[in-house]
């Protein structure tokens, strides 16, 4: 469920909520208009983020803030990485 919640948010750009509120209203939908026995699989395919949506979210919200906090490790290691290299090159200025 985290993986659709995930994929909706980068497919439209919505906010975790909006994705959440969507969510909701799908799954509710479906809980009413499908066989209970269908609606039991589908439950048991999607997990406990079936009838825990806020759960899915901010598991999904917390991936998202994991990578970011991750790529932003590795920009900084990547510019202190080039500024290393670049002062290597670049004539020293005079002291005095």
């Amino acid at each position: 469920m985290e993986d659709l919640i995930r994929e909706i948010q980068e497919k439209t750009g919505l906010s975790a909520d909006k994705v959440l509120e969507v969510v909701t209203m799908v799954t509710d939908y479906m809980k009413n208009a499908l066989p209970e026995e269908l609606v039991a699989q589908v439950a048991s395919y999607l997990g406990d983020a079936a009838s825990n949506p806020q759960g899915a979210v901010t598991t999904a919200a917390s991936a998202a803030s994991e990578f970011a906090t991750q790529a932003a490790d590795t920009a900084v290691t990547a510019v202190g990485a080039v500024l290393s290299a670049v002062s290597d090159v670049l004539p020293k200025p005079d002291d005095g």
